[in-house]
């Protein structure tokens, strides 16, 4: 039953990640360009020939390309995503319509979980953000559970609730927002990434790992991943020490790494504890200013 997680890019200039189940291997999102995708694919050892279906969180841009959408046609590799991010994909991708017409195109069914190999399903869950329908993801077996959530700007009970008991957490942690209103973006944008329907800030997220923590089995959560991490209007090193601080006030001792937007990242794995002695810091890289 094991299971294991690598985040190949995180960021506003793309977003993937790959999940390996029994050795069943799917994706989470398509923000890179089909031959970006490949290269960072090759580095953890896996190609196209391998996925078993994808995952998609939401319609932005960063989230998924029209060509690398392309190739799930071109590889017959189902997508998994909402209903409503069909308008989306029609318009931006040709091969959509035969995705659509070879059934490959598999919209989610409420919160029904989705079968992900032998012992291991995935639970869409929603979140608020602005890119229309957007979902986080609970992947569970009869032993373990983690959760992915990459793009939201607030948290309630009912998301606290799908990211009780977890042994990893990938979770977006954006911003800082003393930097982010004495950055150079304008107003609107400033007041949008604050919003609840923007992104998680450092301290909220922080605040919701409390909660999963307070609720969850003493040392259940064992891996804390760093999402989305703005270059901008964050650091790396910022985000996992403030990170780490509240993991302490807990008393917990679960490892912390600072996902980024240039390289993947080593292989989690779900069930063992996975020590990480040094936080990755983002390559300088022109950085969408929409998300």
């Amino acid at each position: 039953m094991a299971a294991r997680l690598t985040i190949l890019a995180s960021g506003s200039a793309g977003n993937s990640a790959l999940v390996e189940c029994d050795g069943e291997r799917w994706l989470i999102d398509l923000g890179l360009e089909p031959k970006e995708l490949d290269a960072r694919l090759a580095k953890v050892d896996a190609d196209w020939s391998q996925i078993r279906g994808v995952l998609v969180t939401h319609r932005h841009s960063d989230h998924w390309t029209p060509k690398s959408l392309s190739r799930c046609w071109t590889s017959r590799v189902p997508v998994f995503c909402h209903r409503d991010h069909a308008a989306a994909f029609r318009i931006g991708c040709p091969d959509f319509a035969d995705l659509e017409r070879g059934r490959l195109f598999r919209p989610f069914v409420g919160e029904r979980s989705i079968t992900i190999s032998a012992n291991w399903q995935c639970r869409p869950f929603r979140v608020r953000h602005d890119g229309g329908a957007t979902f986080g993801f609970r992947f569970e077996s009869p032993q373990s559970a983690f959760a992915y959530a990459a793009d939201l700007g607030c948290w309630d009970r009912g998301l606290l609730e799908r990211l009780i008991d977890v042994e990893l957490l990938a979770l977006e942690f954006n911003h800082d927002p003393d930097s982010l209103r004495q950055s150079r973006r304008p107003p609107w944008l400033v007041n949008r990434i604050l919003g609840d329907e923007g992104h998680l800030s450092n301290a909220q997220a922080c605040e919701l790992v409390g909660e999963v923590l307070k609720q969850s089995s003493v040392d259940r959560l064992r891996q804390l991943v760093l999402l989305h991490i703005s270059r901008e209007c964050n650091s790396a090193d910022l985000a996992a020490a403030t990170a780490r601080t509240a993991l302490a006030q807990f008393g917990s001792e679960a490892n912390v790494f600072a996902a980024e937007q240039q390289e993947p990242s080593p292989w989690f794995v779900i069930g063992e504890s996975f020590a990480v002695d040094r936080v990755i810091q983002p390559v300088s890289l022109v950085q969408a200013t929409l998300f």
